[in-house]
């Protein structure tokens, strides 16, 4: 059922509204970017227990990292010149969340409780990718919190800052609706989703020319060869075959398609042919 149903007085803004009515209640939408502001009088204790569940309440005092993050406030004085944000998915309540933060960073980043499953960690510090996989190993082993964390990229605190994350949000919620990765990163989430984004022409392109040399297998040797930068020996490293296999492998695929994987380009239009193929067959 719509909100709209339950709470005849909703008023659904883009932005925050930033002069609340103290007769009414303002909860922030996150997947959909969006704000409702309800009046007091139509929200049950029980209603107010639903809402906080799924979306994150504002108020008068409401965060000014959330202000910034949602509607480009930029607080004041502005201490840090460039942030990235964390996306942080878990499937329960995870009390021991902030614990845990604060016990890997230290001081270097900011959470927010967006929803019970939904936090976002603000990082002051620029920080590996390496070292972000080992966040994520603390929180499984020493937790137990299972989660999806998704890594967006540095950003500078401005008044567009909002908008960027904003896209970085909608990205997000793309990927983990197609895959089911632990932990993504901005470029990689980005790579993934770019073939669907090319026109029908180029996709049909793609489609009658290297799908047929597309199978399992080879899909997985392009990715891996791809997340090495085309090194041969760590690719076949990871893929757990001497690099002669590889080499073979490679070789086969060039007489097939004329793409030689060497070539930082041609391996490039290989990499968005396999996740196109990948892609199509989930949706």
């Amino acid at each position: 059922m719509q909100l709209a149903q339950l709470f005849p007085s909703l008023k659904k803004h883009h932005t925050y509204p930033a002069i609340q009515n103290s007769a009414t209640v303002v909860f922030y939408d996150s997947p959909n970017a969006c704000w409702y502001e309800i009046a007091k009088s139509e929200i049950t204790e029980r209603d107010a227990l639903l809402l906080k569940h799924f979306y994150y309440e504002c108020s008068e005092q409401t965060d000014p990292w959330l202000l910034l993050l949602t509607q480009g406030v930029v607080p004041k004085p502005l201490t840090y010149t460039s942030i990235r944000i964390l996306q942080y998915h878990i499937n329960k309540d995870a009390e021991q969340l902030k614990y845990a933060i604060e016990l890997f960073f230290i001081d270097d980043a900011y959470l927010l409780e967006i929803s019970p499953n939904t936090f976002w960690i603000i990082l002051f510090k620029d920080y590996s990718r390496e070292e972000l996989e080992g966040l994520i190993a603390i929180l499984e082993n020493d937790f137990y919190l299972h989660g999806q964390l998704f890594i967006g990229q540095m950003l500078p605190v401005c008044e567009m800052l909002h908008h960027s994350f904003t896209s970085e949000q909608k990205i997000f919620q793309a990927i983990i609706e197609r895959q089911h990765e632990r932990i993504y990163t901005f470029s990689e989430s980005f790579l993934t989703l770019l073939p669907l984004q090319l026109n029908v022409p180029l996709q049909q392109y793609l489609q009658h020319t290297l799908f047929n040399n597309l199978n399992d297998e080879m899909i997985t040797t392009i990715t891996t060869l791809f997340s090495h930068n085309g090194n041969m020996s760590s690719a076949a490293k990871e893929l757990h075959i001497h690099r002669n296999t590889l080499l073979y492998r490679t070789q086969r695929y060039f007489e097939e398609t004329s793409l030689d994987l060497k070539r930082s380009d041609d391996l490039l239009l290989a990499y968005l042919a396999a996740q196109l193929n990948k892609l199509t067959k989930e949706i």
